[in-house]
């Protein structure tokens, strides 16, 4: 699948949603030209029941609220502050009740552990090696340059209704050629949930978004037609296209950190490869 780097991105017809960089990844390319944390940074701010809360804690609460964009500042520091100290409370609590103990607890606790090692892992990465302007702008060159002709040229807005089976798809097609609601349908039967909750939409997609057979079905079809059943690895597709129009890229400033993200999800898929190669794995 291929990911565009412009705006207006929406669910692609084989995924369920579209994939995120984490917010240790991205906060690792800004952290090379941060300087190294203080002494300040361990210091014991409050204590509960001699447990200590760090500054380090408390700014890297409030690191991770701004990156989600969330207001920060003095009372914001209060409210993360308060939060830090009611969760080492129920924490210590659940510890003395032998809750840490409970397989399941244990399992999530594990996954956890592996998410921030995952997290710290790429971050490494990237700080040494940063996502170069030039290779940002040159992806936007090429991804733009494939938007002027052929089939990236018009971008499409789609709605999808999947299905299990190949008799349920044949069901609904008939049901949707009997003139009932494809918006209402999608609402019942699709099992991309994600979508549809929106009666099937997956909003403006270029073709270059779109796997395999898909892609194809979806140039084929004219504004307001909906497609035969076709079947993917996920099941069984019906497609509508809602609308076509002229692809109109972003500029280069709009579509920057799209393009960031493309890039560092790819790097990401290879560095995970080129472990992959040389692990025993059963």
């Amino acid at each position: 699948m291929a990911i565009s780097t412009f705006p207006r991105l929406a669910h692609c017809l084989v995924c369920m949603s579209l994939i995120l960089v984490s917010m240790a990844t991205l906060a690792a390319e800004k952290s090379s030209k941060e300087p190294k944390a203080s002494p300040e940074a361990s210091k014991t701010i409050k204590t509960v029941n001699g447990v200590a809360i760090s500054q380090e804690q408390l700014t890297h609460f409030m690191q991770n609220l701004q990156a989600q964009g969330q207001p920060v500042g003095p009372d914001a520091e209060k409210m993360v502050l308060n939060e830090l100290i009611a969760r080492e409370l129920v924490a210590a609590d659940a510890r003395k009740k032998k809750l840490d103990a409970l397989p399941e607890v244990k399992a999530q606790v594990k996954l956890m552990q592996q998410q921030v090692l995952v997290d710290a892992w790429f971050a490494d990465y990237f700080k040494k090696n940063p996502i170069k302007e030039e290779d940002v702008r040159n992806e936007y060159n090429r991804q733009l340059e494939s938007t002027k002709s052929g089939r990236n040229a018009n971008e499409y807005n789609v709605s999808q209704i999947l299905l299990g089976s190949e008799q349920e798809a044949l069901e609904v097609s008939k049901r949707l050629e009997s003139n009932e609601s494809f918006e209402r349908l999608a609402q019942d039967k699709s099992l991309d949930k994600a979508s549809a909750v929106q009666g099937g939409k997956l909003g403006w997609l270029l073709p270059s978004m779109i796997v395999k057979p898909l892609d194809d079905i979806v140039i084929s079809l004219k504004k307001g037609s909906v497609s035969n059943p076709i079947q993917t690895n996920l099941g069984w597709h019906i497609l509508k296209v809602e609308d076509i129009r002229k692809f109109k890229a972003a500029s280069f400033d709009d579509a920057k950190n799209n393009v960031i993200k493309g890039l560092v999800d790819a790097k990401r898929k290879v560095l995970v490869e080129e472990l992959a190669k040389t692990a025993v794995i059963k």
